[in-house]
Order: C-alpha cells, then sequence, then structure tokens
C-alpha cells in the first residue's frame, strides 16, 4: 500500500480537471513509441467541458490553469523529475498546480513526492478510462504507430508475477464497460493493449475478435497472450484476424511454462494461425534464470517460427538504465551480448547459434561481424546449469 499521505486521488484529480480551462499536458522528452494514452484522455476530457488542452514534449511557457505530466518507466526518472522541476522553476508555471501520473509515478510515489514536492497519482483513473484519446493531437509519433488505436478491453491481472508491474497498478480485474468506443474506425490498426486478454470470458474473447473482423481493423496483442489459456476455440478465433508487426504475441517468460508454451504453439497452428509470419514470443531474461533456460526457451520460440523477443529483466525500482541490474547467474558482458544477439540478428533468418556467432563468425550475409568479449568467466556462466 502506499502512502497516502504523498498521493492524490481520483476525486481530486477531477476537483482539478473541473476547474481548469487552459491545461498544459507535459510528455517528459524520454523515448517512447506511443502516444500518451492518459494525457489524450485528458484532452478530451477537458474538451468535452469546453476548455482548451495543450500538448507538449517537455515544458514549454505560458499561462495554464493547471499541468498534466505523465511518466512512463521508472529507469526515465531524471527526465520525469527534471521536467518538473523545470515546471515548477519557471517564470510562467512555477505557481501553476501540477498533476504526475502513469508507471513511474505510480511505482514510487514517495521518492518523486521526496524530490520533488508533487502528490502523484497512483494507478489509474476508471472515470477518465471512460474517455477515447484525443488522435488529433500531433503526438509526434512515428512510424505505423500514427495509424492506430490503443485498447484496454480489460483491465488488470489475476496474476501476480513477482517481475511485473501490472497488478501492482491495476490491481482489479475486469471487463472495461466502454471498449468498444475505444476501437476507432479512423485507425486502420488496433493495438490491444489488456495485459492478460485470455483471463475474460470466452464471450468477451469472441465479441472482442468478431469486431476487429468486422472492422477489418490490422491487429496487435501488444502485451502477449497467455500460453497456458490458448485452447482450440481460441485459436480458431484468433486465426480469423489480420496480424501487422507480428501482432501475435505470446509470453514465454518462465520455465515453468515449458510444455504449456509448445502446446499452445500446436493448438494455434493446427487451427490455422500463421505463426512463423505473424507471431512473436516475449522472452524474459536475467531474472532469476540461467542464461541456457532462456536461450532454450528462446530456441522453442524460434523452432516453431515465431520470432524471440528478448525483453531484460530490471528491478521495478531501478531509477536509471546507467546503473544496469545483474541477475545472479548473469554477468554484465553476457547480457549485453545476450540482447545484441537477439536484437542485430534475430532467429528466423538461418542464424548460427548463439556460440557461433559470438566468436566472430559471419553473420547475416557475411555483412556484419561482432568480435567477441566475453572472457572465461562470462562463459562458465553461459554454460552454468
Amino acid at each position: 500500500m502506499k502512502n497516502k499521505d504523498c498521493t492524490v486521488d481520483e476525486d481530486y484529480i477531477f476537483s482539478l480537471l473541473d476547474k481548469s480551462h487552459e491545461v498544459l499536458l507535459i510528455e517528459p522528452p524520454y523515448k517512447r513509441q506511443y502516444i500518451p494514452i492518459p494525457l489524450g484522455k485528458i484532452t478530451s476530457y477537458i474538451k468535452g467541458n469546453g476548455g482548451n488542452a495543450e500538448y507538449s514534449r517537455g515544458t514549454r511557457g505560458g499561462k495554464y490553469d493547471l499541468i498534466c505530466i505523465t511518466s512512463l518507466f521508472t529507469t526515465d526518472s531524471k527526465v520525469v523529475l527534471k521536467t518538473i522541476k523545470e515546471c515548477k522553476q519557471s517564470l510562467f508555471l512555477r505557481n501553476t498546480p501540477i498533476l504526475l501520473g502513469g508507471i513511474f509515478a505510480s511505482l514510487m510515489p514517495e521518492y518523486i513526492y521526496e524530490k520533488t514536492g508533487v502528490k502523484p497519482f497512483v494507478g489509474y483513473s476508471r472515470k477518465l478510462d471512460t474517455f477515447v484519446p484525443d488522435y488529433a493531437i500531433d503526438y509526434g509519433v512515428k512510424g505505423f504507430f500514427k495509424d492506430a488505436s490503443i485498447t484496454f478491453t480489460t483491465r488488470g491481472c489475476p496474476n501476480k508475477c513477482p517481475y511485473c508491474m501490472v497488478w501492482r497498478m491495476e490491481p482489479e480485474f475486469y471487463v472495461e464497460p466502454i471498449w468498444k468506443k475505444q476501437i476507432v474506425d479512423e485507425k486502420p490498426i488496433s493495438i490491444i493493449s489488456d495485459n492478460s486478454f485470455l483471463s475474460a470470458p470466452i464471450e468477451h474473447v469472441r465479441e472482442v475478435v468478431g469486431l476487429l473482423v468486422d472492422k477489418g481493423k490490422k491487429v496487435i496483442f501488444n502485451n502477449g497472450l497467455n500460453c497456458r489459456m490458448i485452447d482450440d476455440e481460441i485459436a480458431k478465433l484468433l486465426s480469423t484476424l489480420t496480424y501487422i508487426r507480428q501482432g501475435l504475441r505470446l509470453g514465454f517468460d518462465r520455465m515453468e511454462d515449458d510444455g504449456h508454451y509448445q502446446r499452445a504453439m500446436e493448438v494455434l497452428i493446427r487451427n490455422g494461425c500463421k505463426v512463423k509470419r505473424s507471431s512473436y514470443t516475449y522472452i524474459l531474461f536475467n531474472f532469476d534464470d540461467k542464461p541456457q533456460e532462456a536461450y532454450y526457451r528462446a530456441r522453442e520460440a524460434w523452432r516453431y517460427g515465431s520470432n524471440p523477443y528478448l525483453m531484460r529483466f530490471r528491478p521495478l525500482n531501478k531509477l536509471s538504465h546507467s546503473d544496469p541490474y545483474i541477475g545472479k547467474y548473469w554477468t554484465e558482458n553476457l547480457i549485453r551480448a545476450f540482447s545484441n544477439y537477439g536484437q542485430n540478428f534475430g532467429y528466423n533468418r538461418g542464424d548460427k547459434t548463439f556460440e557461433s556467432w559470438i566468436k566472430g563468425r559471419e553473420g547475416v550475409d557475411g555483412k556484419w561481424k561482432y568480435k567477441s568479449t566475453l572472457t572465461d568467466e562470462d562463459w562458465e556462466a553461459w554454460y552454468r546449469k
């Protein structure tokens, strides 16, 4: 439970929003791919009440009634804290109330309050969730993401995986009652961002898939599907969708899912899902796994033709990328090499093993080489059983 003395609640948020006519929405200038959904929903709320909302990447001058700042990962803490301090020091903004929310705000509100004096909002707002983000704003998003709507048809996750922040921000699992209007007609791509989509009743799964098919959407299941919950009916439903950017995504984050993952892939293939062309498999590593276990999970995904997406674990309170976390079975060199192996080569292009690749043999088409920097200690960690 977060310390309520250093946070604000939903009622407080709307008490400020309801009396604010000129609102500055700030997304700190950290790296991101998607539009800032919370700020987009605040914009819709403010405009619906006759007010004006202006979006900015970083601080800007002007006269405003309220500043709303979003946050992403804890490793982006420096740029978020800097943005808050710039607002409080600005000649134009320093006396303006600040609302802060998002992932970093929800995971470390005490730290933020100590550093800035700003009380964050923890979690998400059910009331704000009923609003469709304002997609008319130019958020500076590049590539296909600018053509996508982002939808949560459910909130929360019944699982409480120790490496995950979802259940800390969204402790209750439920079907979002207004999910249909979040799949907007103007956007040809639908990113379904549910954290545990298949935990919903099968009736809901059918309805979501049916609507996506009827609207002719290209689909991404951004946070991955639970391999333990895929059966023939679900696989048949999933096979009716059109995927973009390997949008059929599963998770194989733990060795405890060994067997469940393979069964799920076989069920998907049997029911017509083209996993070789349309799927990612999320592979968490550097948590409590040994390198060979992570490599095994990646190779199993490769065996089914699904591209393994290697995700390096960092503690949820890690404040910077420059202070790397090294799992007890890993080394810093090994983490870097394993990440590069996945990012630069992938698994579905006929590449060699990690060992042959890291030792400097020719890469894809002989155009790129990686010189080994692994020590005997690193190799000992790699082969540890």
